[in-house]
């Protein structure tokens, strides 16, 4: 309980700057590939969760939409605040394939 407190998660502490510096940069490419590097530190299902989705979100700003869409749709069920972030990001990508946006 005191490493929960105290320690925290590796994956979450480095998820989190570099979704502030892809916020400025916006650079999906390059963030692709470092939020691809963090992985191995993914331990529960919430942090697979959420890097599934944010790995989403970034093929979603590349205009790779069949890929984000097989992403997302991966994503379990886990609470309902992930359950509507991940509902959001569905919303948001079928909306862009049916309008044509990135095509």
């Amino acid at each position: 309980m005191l490493k929960r407190l105290f320690g925290g998660s590796r994956f979450i502490k480095k998820l989190n700057p570099l979704l502030e510096l892809y916020a400025y940069s916006k650079n999906p490419k390059k963030t692709y590939q470092e939020l691809l590097a963090l992985e191995p530190l993914v331990k529960t299902k919430g942090e697979r969760a959420l890097f599934d989705l944010n790995r989403s979100a970034i093929l979603y700003d590349m205009g790779q939409l069949k890929e984000a869409a097989d992403v997302v749709r991966e994503i379990p069920p886990l609470n309902p605040e992930m359950d509507a972030k991940t509902a959001q990001m569905k919303t948001k990508i079928r909306k862009a394939m049916n309008e044509g946006v990135y095509l």
